[in-house]
């Protein structure tokens, strides 16, 4: 399996805006993306923010972050975290103001804002920045650039064109970097853009009112966007334990985030992660996002166990950590979980899941004959599937039984040779419970006037 596949798109740049002269009018022609840009589409606004490079956008975060302070005050002043450099200049402090107040809907409301009157330096797209904000456009309060913005660097993370550069450590601004897998090894490792950190960084700025302190971890919206976006990432091979991290922090008790940060660390502990790992020359004082398999499995139990104690009827929940709980060693105590997810299963595939790793549990207990009867039901369900048979076929050259395996493996030989006509769900094991991302992003993105379709 591969992930993180980086691909290479030649865009046209005849028609679009000349470059940006300094980083304010960077900052307001990403304010006129966001307020040109169709929620859930790779239309020109997202094409040509994804289009600023990897500096370009660290920089960016910065400078959006200012503005989201200014937002709620404009008339602060800042200074760099690096010694006694000013983060903005004068006039630069003056134009971001205006765009502050533009973004925060409180050109008209503002006293610093009227004072200066800032709306007399509104261009057509600020003016109707302004008049989204005042509405709320289904943002609530002055969230209306923290939601859609966040919605709008989403659609560039998933949609558009990788940007990508040689790793060249930056004082100052977000950084991100990436590792490209195939097959389990490693194949490039470079600097990306910050779209997803930009993203959150908005979000955390969300409160219930105007009047109100930030409070991200008490907006709907937040929880379901972080829900939806960390399924996508995990059914699209992209992992990234910071983003559920950070989840956490604002949803400590959300049974979906505590199930997708458990689902995370078990991948983590697959061969072909520790392989990958194992193989990346990072730069010094880098370390991976991985830890060893056992840590990892470690982590992957306590979440997934916090899941089903926030909702035991959760069955995937317990599927997925008695398949942890397996592998851990902890075989008494996979059983009775795989047992309820077998039971209680609402699809075929999580049933053949949970009766294949129970087969695999009776076998290491040494109950032969519920093991056999376990890999019997998977088959059942998928005969055209390859993994029960060869669990068969083992388990009676376990048993020394020679002509049963011979049988098993005939079967096996007898499959049809292409894989995708097998239809053997053990194949998409780790991406299987983030199949309803797209529907999850869609029910995000709709009352911002996205697609139904990604």
């Amino acid at each position: 399996m591969s992930g993180l596949l980086a691909a290479t798109l030649v865009v046209s740049l005849a028609g679009q805006p000349s470059e940006p002269p300094d980083r304010i009018a960077r900052v307001q022609r990403w304010l006129s993306a966001v307020v040109h840009h169709r929620v859930g589409v790779l239309d020109e606004a997202a094409l040509e923010v994804s289009s600023w490079s990897v500096p370009q956008l660290s920089v960016l975060f910065t400078d959006l972050r200012a503005l989201t302070f200014l937002m709620r005050k404009p008339s602060q002043t800042f200074a760099s975290p690096y010694r006694s450099v000013p983060l903005f200049g004068k006039a630069e402090l003056q134009r971001m103001k205006v765009l502050a107040c533009a973004a925060a809907g409180i050109a008209l409301t503002d006293p610093a804002c009227t004072k200066d009157k800032v709306s007399d330096r509104f261009d057509a797209d600020l003016q109707e920045l302004h008049r989204l904000a005042v509405d709320g456009a289904g943002a609530g309060a002055d969230n209306y650039v923290l939601k859609y913005g966040a919605l709008f660097q989403t659609d560039i993370a998933m949609l558009a064109p990788e940007s990508a550069s040689p790793i060249a450590l930056r004082r100052g601004g977000a950084q991100r970097f990436r590792v490209e897998m195939t097959d389990g090894q490693s194949t490039n490792i470079h600097q990306t853009a910050v779209h997803w950190e930009i993203a959150r960084m908005l979000l955390d700025a969300v409160r219930a009112s105007r009047t109100a302190q930030p409070a991200p971890g008490r907006d709907t919206m937040v929880r379901d966007w972080y829900v939806a976006t960390a399924q996508w990432m995990q059914f699209n091979v992209h992992y990234d334990s910071n983003h559920l991290s950070h989840a956490r922090q604002l949803f400590p008790d959300d049974r979906d985030l505590l199930f997708l940060s458990g689902t995370l660390h078990a991948i983590y502990a697959t061969p072909r992660m520790q392989a990958a790992v194992k193989s990346v020359a990072l730069p010094p004082g880098y370390t991976m996002d991985a830890k060893s398999d056992g840590e990892e499995l470690r982590q992957a139990r306590t979440l997934l166990r916090r899941a089903v104690e926030i909702d035991p009827s959760f069955v995937e929940g317990h599927l997925r950590l008695g398949r942890v709980l397996a592998l851990s060693g902890s075989v008494a105590e996979a059983i009775p979980e795989l047992l309820i997810a077998e039971r209680d299963a609402a699809d075929d595939p999580d049933r053949y899941y949970a009766a294949l790793f129970l087969g695999g549990a009776e076998q290491a207990t040494g109950r032969l004959d519920d093991a056999q009867a376990a890999y019997g039901r998977a088959a059942e369900l998928f005969p055209l599937a390859q993994s029960p048979l060869v669990a068969l076929a083992e388990l009676a050259r376990q048993r020394g039984d020679r002509t049963g395996a011979l049988r098993a493996m005939q079967e096996v030989f007898a499959l049809p040779p292409e894989a995708d006509e097998r239809k053997d769900p053990w194949w998409v094991y780790d991406i299987w419970h983030a199949r309803d991302a797209d529907d999850l992003l869609a029910a995000v993105r709709r009352p911002f006037g996205g697609d139904d379709t990604p």
